[in-house]
C-alpha cells in the first residue's frame, strides 16, 4: 500500500526507551523511504530536535526521568519544535491519558503493541495535513502581499492617469487646449497607463510563480531578435526619460541561438531593462550585451549608468520574497517584484543570475540561458541586422547592432 509516495526523504524521529520498539520502527519506516532518527529518552529527543528538526515525531509516553508528556510540553514551548506534529505511542488505554496527550500538544496516538502499518497510515495522514496547512498559510501570505501591493503601489499611477484624462475630457470640448497641450496630456496619460500595466503584469506573473502556474516551453530563439523586440517595446519610455538603449550583440555572428522559453526570456529582459531605466538619470545609458559562457550557455548582461546599489541592498534584492522598492530617479514607482521574478524565471530557464554594482557608478545584472546545440536552424529564422540608429530629434535613443 503506497501511502507515503509523496513523503520519501521526510524525517521521522522515534523516541522510545525500548530497543525492540526502536529497532522495529526504524527498519519498517526506513524501508518505506523515510529518513529515520531515534532517541532512547526525552532528553536526547529534545537535543536531537534542536540540532536536526524532524517533520514528525513518534513519542513514547512511559519513559524514565523525562516521560513523554513532559517531553512534549517542553517541545511545544520551543521555537523549533512547536509546529512539529507529535504522535504518542502508549500502552495506556484510559480515556484520561488520551485526553492528557492532546492537552500537551499531541495530534494523535497509537496503542501498543505497535502495528507498523497503522503507524504509517497515521504518519501519512498528519504529513498531508501539515503540507496543506503550510500551503494555506503561504496562500494567505500571498493574498495579503497582493492586497498590500494593490493598496500602495498600483493606486499611485492611476492618479496622474485619471488627472490627465479628466483634463482632456473637461477642456477639449471647450477648445481651451491647444493641439500641443492635448498631445502632451495624451503622452503623459499613455505613460501612466504603461506604468499601471507593467505593475499589474509583474504582480500577476509573481502570483503565478508562487502557485506553480508558470511553465517553461523551450524553443530555438535568436537572442538578438528577442532582445530587439523588447527594446522596441520600451523605446517610448526610454525616449520620454532621455535614456539611450543599446544592443551590443555582433550581427554577423550566427551563434546567438538559444534554447529557451520566449515569454520567460522576454519577461526577464523587460524587467531588467525597466529597472535599469528607472534608476538611471536622464541622459544616461542602458546597454544589453551578450558573451558566450562556456560551450553550453550564453551570458546576457543589462548594464546601466545609474545610481548604483550598496552592498547591503544587493544582498537583499535577489532574495525571494517581496521587496518594496524606492522611487526611481524621476519618481517612478514599482512593486519591487522585478528582480524576484527574474530570479524565479531564470531558474526555470536552467540558468543563474547575479549582479555587480557600485554606488554612483551604475549596475550590471547578468544571467545565463542555454545555447541551442546540435539542432538544425531554418535559414529564415536567423536574420542578420545591420547597424542602425533610431533618433528622437537629434539624439539617438536606441542603437541596434
Amino acid at each position: 500500500m503506497d501511502l507515503q509516495h509523496n513523503f520519501t526523504g521526510r524525517t521521522i524521529l522515534v523516541v522510545d526507551d525500548t530497543p525492540a520498539t526502536l529497532g522495529v520502527m526504524f527498519d519498517y519506516l526506513e524501508k518505506q523511504g523515510f529518513r529515520v532518527l531515534i532517541a532512547s529518552n526525552g532528553h536526547k529527543a529534545l537535543l536531537s530536535i534542536e540540532q536536526d528538526p524532524p517533520d514528525i515525531i513518534l513519542l513514547d509516553i512511559m519513559m524514565p526521568d523525562l516521560d513523554g508528556f513532559e517531553t512534549c510540553r517542553q517541545l511545544k514551548f520551543s521555537e523549533v519544535g512547536r509546529e512539529i506534529p507529535v504522535i504518542f505511542m502508549t500502552a495506556q488505554t484510559e480515556i484520561d491519558d488520551k485526553l492528557k496527550a492532546f492537552k500537551f500538544g499531541a495530534v494523535d496516538y497509537v496503542t501498543k503493541p505497535i502495528e507498523p502499518p497503522e503507524v504509517l497510515a497515521r504518519i501519512v495522514t498528519h504529513l498531508r495535513m501539515q503540507d496543506l496547512t503550510r500551503q494555506l498559510a503561504k496562500s494567505n501570505a500571498i493574498k495579503d502581499q497582493i492586497f498590500c501591493i494593490v493598496a500602495h503601489d498600483l493606486k499611485g499611477p492611476f492618479m496622474p492617469l485619471l488627472g490627465h484624462l479628466e483634463a482632456l475630457a473637461k477642456y477639449t470640448a471647450t477648445d481651451q487646449l491647444s493641439p500641443q497641450d492635448i498631445n502632451e496630456m495624451v503622452l503623459y496619460a499613455y505613460s501612466s497607463a504603461q506604468q499601471v500595466y507593467s505593475l499589474l503584469e509583474n504582480l500577476l506573473q509573481w502570483a503565478r510563480i508562487q502557485v506553480g502556474g508558470v511553465e517553461c516551453n523551450p524553443v530555438i530563439l535568436d537572442l538578438r531578435q528577442v532582445s530587439r523586440s523588447v527594446l522596441d517595446l520600451l523605446a517610448a519610455i526610454a525616449r520620454e526619460k532621455d535614456i539611450s538603449l543599446s544592443l551590443q550583440v555582433d550581427s554577423l555572428d550566427d551563434s546567438w541561438n538559444v534554447y529557451t522559453d520566449q515569454q520567460l526570456l522576454s519577461t526577464v529582459l523587460r524587467n531588467l531593462i525597466c529597472n535599469a531605466m528607472k534608476f538611471t538619470p536622464p541622459g544616461g545609458q542602458v546597454t544589453i550585451s551578450a558573451v558566450h559562457y562556456g560551450s553550453k550557455f550564453v551570458e546576457v548582461s543589462v548594464s546601466d549608468t545609474g545610481v548604483g546599489i550598496s552592498d547591503s541592498d544587493q544582498a537583499k534584492l535577489l532574495k525571494t520574497g517581496i521587496h518594496h522598492t524606492t522611487l526611481g530617479t524621476m519618481g517612478e514607482i514599482g512593486t519591487g517584484l522585478g528582480l524576484t521574478i527574474c530570479q524565479e524565471m531564470v531558474k526555470k530557464l536552467q540558468g543563474k543570475i547575479w549582479m555587480e554594482s557600485q554606488v554612483g557608478q551604475g549596475t550590471t545584472v547578468r544571467f545565463t540561458v542555454p545555447v541551442a546545440q546540435d539542432v538544425d536552424i531554418p535559414v529564415n529564422s536567423v536574420q542578420s541586422v545591420r547597424r542602425k540608429s533610431i533618433t528622437a530629434g537629434n539624439q539617438p535613443y536606441l542603437h541596434l547592432l
